[in-house]
């Protein structure tokens, strides 16, 4: 890394609040020219929040940024600074060459475009950062996932950038892809590009970046040379004790016989995967953001397609060809986590939330609705569940997200459901809410149901879970439960490079 220059970039005391939140709380933050700097916190360490100032979304409350000795406001003027997200934004259907283009211009002759010269510029971008240019004809479908990643960096660049920021950008990678992409970053620093490197995956940091800077709740905690650190002290520093929570003593007790048990599955880039959820457990299945999780819930549910694998409900196989309302029928529900696009009816009231299956209220298809029966069972769900205002005529859409959600999650418990599989369910809701939604799902477990907690919220895990399933690129690589089962656990294991899981109680 040169000495004898600026930094690349200098954060002073950045500061930003939304609506009395304390955001971020005087924030420093230096990249040396030529640097690869880690950047790493939990959910909510500010991390976005940095980077939306960076990227001129936000204008900061107070402090500055110093970009190669200059004084810049990202909010009022172009920076020098390049952003690539985990969405790449890149369309598939094109060629590699015009998708550069998209970003560094279309390359014209006589006022049309010159092909010629839209490969060509693809070639010379791609070789001034002394990497190997693919077929820039090609289209880009044709790339594998670290030729997109790859793709997606020289395209940021390609406006002749000095900085380059990366959220996230091995979230979707195989292993091999990864490595592949860090060397490709590690060409680039030597080339004198600077990189912030925004990532979870603790264990990626360590012979690749230079330095690490952590954050917790909105401010500076450290940043040193990566050379003298261990994943757990970087863990340490992002939770600021040594955190031990445990689940409920007694929600050991409930566990009786597998309700659930999935063999062998394959859904997707995950698989095979196999384990069980019991009578009155509560299963957590987390993962980094991008770890693929989602998809088996989904699987279970039918919403997403399974290649290969068993899934039984109690004694009963369930075929891979069985529609949701089929699943539904046996007792299968899935509270989707994007409350807004797959659970609420916009522009209907809460009973008609509640009640959107009409045999929910009256028992059979054809039956007339049960009219007395269903304002009564409103009426319990409302109370039972705190929903504010507690009025059947209220538009969804006029209530918190915490209170949606017990609305969602009141539809299912009338259903009768055994198997609740439940997508990051207290997401964006206030602590009260939060803490009702628990109880309702212990109280389920409480009268035998089996729950599936699919999270990327390890904190809501290791208080609400039973035992926790940590998936890592396509498999299970820790299944943790008891004393094991710690905040400080999952994100150690969750870190983890392939091939390292492990069963811990």
């Amino acid at each position: 890394m040169a000495t004898d220059a600026p930094p690349a970039i200098e954060i002073r005391g950045l500061t930003k609040r939304f609506v009395g939140t304390l955001a971020l709380d005087g924030v420093d933050l230096t990249i040396g020219q030529g640097e690869i700097h880690a950047l790493v916190g939990e959910n909510g360490a500010g991390k976005s929040t940095l980077i939306k100032i960076l990227a001129g979304i936000f204008q900061p409350d107070q402090g500055e940024i110093v970009v190669a000795g200059s004084r810049v406001n990202p909010y009022l003027e172009p920076v020098p600074i390049a952003f690539v997200h985990q969405d790449l934004g890149l369309v598939d259907e094109l060629s590699i060459g015009e998708n550069v283009a998209l970003v560094a211009g279309f390359p014209c002759r006589a006022g049309l475009i010159s092909w010629k010269g839209v490969w060509r510029q693809a070639e010379r971008i791609y070789g001034g950062m002394a990497i190997d240019p693919p077929d820039p004809r090609a289209p880009v479908g044709s790339l594998s996932a670290a030729g997109k990643a790859i793709l997606g960096i020289v395209r940021a660049l390609s406006r002749n950038a000095r900085i380059v920021v990366l959220d996230e950008p091995t979230a979707s990678l195989p292993g091999p892809d990864a490595l592949h992409l860090f060397e490709v970053l590690r060409r680039l620093r030597a080339s004198g590009t600077s990189i912030l490197y925004v990532s979870h995956r603790l264990n990626e940091l360590f012979g690749l970046v230079d330095r690490v800077t952590v954050l917790r709740d909105g401010r500076h905690v450290r940043s040193s040379p990566i050379g003298g650190l261990t994943t757990e002290a970087i863990i340490r520093d992002m939770l600021g004790r040594d955190l031990q929570i445990h689940h409920p003593p007694a929600a050991q007790d409930r566990r009786t016989a597998p309700l659930l048990a999935v063999e062998d599955l394959c859904a997707g880039s995950q698989g095979p995967l196999s384990f069980t959820v019991d009578e009155g457990e509560i299963v957590g299945l987390v993962g980094l953001r991008g770890a693929g999780h989602e998809v088996i819930g989904r699987a279970i549910f039918g919403a997403h397609p399974h290649t290969a694998g068993t899934i039984r409900l109690g004694s009963e196989v369930i075929p891979a060809d069985l529609p949701i309302s089929a699943r539904i029928g046996k007792g299968i529900a899935l509270l989707a986590g994007d409350r807004l696009r797959e659970s609420a009816l916009g522009g209907m009231s809460l009973r008609e939330n509640l009640f959107p299956n009409i045999q929910a209220i009256s028992g059979a298809l054809f039956k007339p609705i049960d009219t007395g029966r269903e304002v009564e069972a409103v009426r319990e769900t409302l109370e039972r569940f705190d929903v504010r205002p507690r009025n059947a005529a209220a538009l969804i859409d006029w209530l918190s997200g915490g209170n949606q959600q017990k609305i969602f999650v009141g539809r299912w418990l009338a259903t009768g459901a055994r198997l609740f599989i439940m997508e990051e369910p207290t997401a964006g809701v206030d602590i009260g809410a939060k803490g009702t939604i628990h109880r309702m799902l212990r109280s389920m477990a409480g009268e035998g149901a089996a729950v599936l907690v699919v999270s990327s919220d390890f904190e809501e895990v290791v208080g609400l879970c039973d035992r926790a399933l940590v998936i890592g690129r396509g498999a299970i690589t820790s299944d943790l439960a008891g004393p094991a089962l710690t905040l400080e656990g999952l994100l150690t294991r969750s870190s983890l490079p392939d091939g390292q899981g492990e069963q811990v109680h």
